[in-house]
Order: C-alpha cells, then sequence, then structure tokens
C-alpha cells in the first residue's frame, strides 16, 4: 500500500493545476481514501482549488512545500507531470528533496524513479523516509491465457476514443454507483492514479510488454468470488500509436463481459498528435472487433465529457450522441451514471443478481 491510512498528503503541481497536466492529483481530489493538507503550486496560491481546477475540495493552495509541512502534511505526492520529455527539472528535485528533509514520505507515480537518484534515495536514507514508486511492477507475472473469461464476477472495461479521456474517472463512478445499488463492486486499477485511489493494482505501462495482459488476467482472477461487478481501469486507446499496445493487452487479458466507451466532447484532435479523433461509430467498432478476436464484448453505453459546454449544450450533446450511437450516455462527473450502469446491469441481468449480504 503506497498511502498509508493515516498518510496526510501535500499534492506537489508546480505550475499545473486546472491545466490538464495532473490527473494524479484531480483524481485524488477527487476520489482520494486519505486527507489532503495542501496543493502546492506557487502560480495560484491562495486561490480555491475549485476555481482552479473545477473541484470541489477544501484545501489551500500553497506556494512551498515550508507551507505544506507547517499545515501537517506527512506524505509528498507528485501529483502532475512536468512539460516535454526531458529529465526531471531542478527545481522538482530540489521541492522532493526539500519535503525528503522535512520528514516526508514521497509518493511517485511518473516514469523516473526516484529509487534510481543517487542524490534522492541518498537523502532519503539519512532522513529515514520512503520512497514509494508506483509504476514499478511485481515480479514473477503471468503471459496472458484467457482465463478471465471464467471469472464469476461481471468484468467491465472502460475504453475510449483518445487517451487521458476520463476512464478511471468514470471506472470510479461505476463503482460508486454499484454500490449504491447494493453490488459488491471494485475497480481494477491499471494506472498510477487509479492505484492511489483503490490502494492497490499494477502499472501496466511499466509491464513487459509480453505480460501485460498476464498483469491484468491475474488482477481479475486474484479479486475471485467476492464482487458482483469489476470495473477496469481502460487505459490509452486503439486509435493512438502511443499507448495502443497497452490498451488491447487490458482488453485482451481482462476479457470484459461489456465495455463503457470513453469520450470528450470538445476534444477534436488525439491527444499530442495532429490527426482527429475516430469517430464514436468506428471507435465502438473497433473495440468490438478487437475483442472478438480473444473474448466477444460489447460497448454498452458512452460516457461523455462535457467540460467546457454550459449545461443546455452539453444535454444536446449527450442527446445526440445517443441517438447516432444507439447507446445509453451521461456525463459521469456532471449529471452522474445511474442510466451508463443501468445498462451494464440490463446486460448482465439474466446473468447476476445483487449479493446484498
Amino acid at each position: 500500500m503506497y498511502l498509508e491510512p493515516t498518510a496526510r498528503l501535500a499534492l506537489y503541481v508546480e505550475d499545473g493545476l486546472g491545466k490538464g497536466s495532473c490527473k494524479t492529483a484531480d483524481g485524488l481530489l477527487r476520489y482520494g481514501r486519505n486527507p489532503i493538507v495542501a496543493v502546492i503550486d506557487s502560480t495560484c496560491a491562495g486561490k480555491s482549488i475549485e476555481a482552479v481546477s473545477g473541484i470541489k475540495y477544501n484545501a489551500p493552495i500553497v506556494s512551498s512545500v515550508k507551507e505544506a509541512i507547517s499545515l501537517g502534511a506527512t506524505t509528498f505526492v507528485l501529483g502532475g507531470t512536468y512539460v516535454g520529455n526531458n529529465a526531471m527539472p531542478d527545481f522538482w528535485k530540489r521541492d522532493i528533496k526539500q519535503a525528503i528533509a522535512g520528514k516526508l514520505d514521497i509518493v511517485n507515480g511518473l516514469h523516473d524513479l526516484l529509487v534510481d537518484d543517487p542524490e534522492i534515495a541518498k537523502s532519503a536514507k539519512e532522513h529515514g523516509v520512503r520512497l514509494y514508486d508506483v509504476r514499478l511492477p511485481p515480479d514473477g507475472l503471468p503471459i496472458g491465457s484467457g482465463r478471465a473469461m471464467s471469472v464469476s464476477p461481471r468484468t467491465i472495461l472502460t475504453v475510449g476514443t483518445d487517451s487521458n479521456i476520463g476512464k478511471m474517472t468514470t471506472s470510479c463512478e461505476l463503482v460508486k454507483e454499484a454500490l449504491k445499488k447494493g453490488y459488491r463492486s471494485k475497480m481494477i486499477a491499471t494506472g498510477q492514479t487509479g492505484i492511489l485511489v483503490s490502494g492497490e493494482g499494477i502499472c501496466i505501462d511499466r509491464v513487459i510488454g509480453d505480460f501485460m495482459a498476464g498483469a491484468v488476467e491475474q488482477m481479475v482472477i486474484d479479486a475471485g468470488d467476492d464482487y458482483d461487478y469489476l470495473f477496469v481501469e481502460g487505459q490509452g486507446a486503439l486509435a493512438h500509436p502511443g499507448f495502443s499496445g497497452v490498451t488491447l493487452s487490458l482488453l485482451h487479458g481482462c476479457c470484459p463481459k461489456g465495455m463503457v466507451l470513453c469520450h470528450e466532447v470538445i476534444r477534436k484532435k488525439m491527444r499530442k498528435l495532429p490527426y482527429p479523433l475516430p469517430s464514436l461509430a468506428a471507435s465502438i467498432q473497433a473495440y468490438e472487433q478487437a475483442a472478438q478476436l480473444v473474448a466477444p464484448s460489447k460497448v454498452l453505453a458512452v460516457a461523455v465529457n462535457t467540460g467546457g459546454l454550459s449545461e443546455d449544450e452539453a444535454e444536446s450533446a449527450l442527446a445526440d450522441i445517443s441517438v447516432s450511437t444507439g447507446l445509453p450516455c451521461n456525463d459521469p462527473v456532471r449529471f452522474g451514471c445511474e442510466n451508463i450502469f443501468d445498462a451494464i446491469l440490463n446486460y448482465e441481468e439474466t446473468r447476476v443478481a445483487p449479493n446484498k449480504s
């Protein structure tokens, strides 16, 4: 477990809050189990989290690590990413070492592993604090074999028209909705933010290619018969060349009974790429055809991010998408996901009943 139940968090998002570059911080603010005592971003210190990010959370935005420590933080979480593909900026390392000197444990979801940085590792050892590199995969992972087809929980995978488009958020919201309706449910976390939110999981994008499908297959099997629904956190998109390998491994590894397609209305181009998003119809067809190669599965609903639209515009967009796809759709954060879960429930209702014990 990377976040102890007693951990009090300082989220480090320097120059990133509200800019789409701090998915980990956003996820913890929305769904995290630990109290967040401060968000560190000197560019908007003193403002409210809601005003900057749209997320309702009552914690101050501060300008320094020192301020976060004074507010009682015990754990320093790297909640964002830095710009570009270069090495970690010097000011990030400076602030991490300041947090270590303040006796804060460090939680890192980036591909840059802190245990591999000699200065940071040495400082952590000297000050007796722990470095948690969330992306490090466990040893002994199997190769995928299709065993997830035989599990008793209904497995639902979130997929997307692009990367970074709401798959973890939709998974979290579906778990909440299922629990509210009396179904034993959990999220199978496959990314760093999902792991910090749920308390367990494997970062699939760090697993060696041959074992990615096996890793998610193993997590689904390990969940056993303790759940009615398993919502597998999707990654990437089949249409995105940078991440399609991870997406396909998840699809074939978890052998979902159904899928929920995630989409963002105002996004017109693939993330960090010059070409347009595939149509919803093309995406649905691609996911269903790819699933068919191992275990048949259907897209049952569409989860839509309507950010940037007025409420009237959002409702109109949702109606249009529902008509064009013939599927239920909703914005899980803005309007809830009851009809999305109902579509999943109705599809499975002859094969599963809630266990309310």
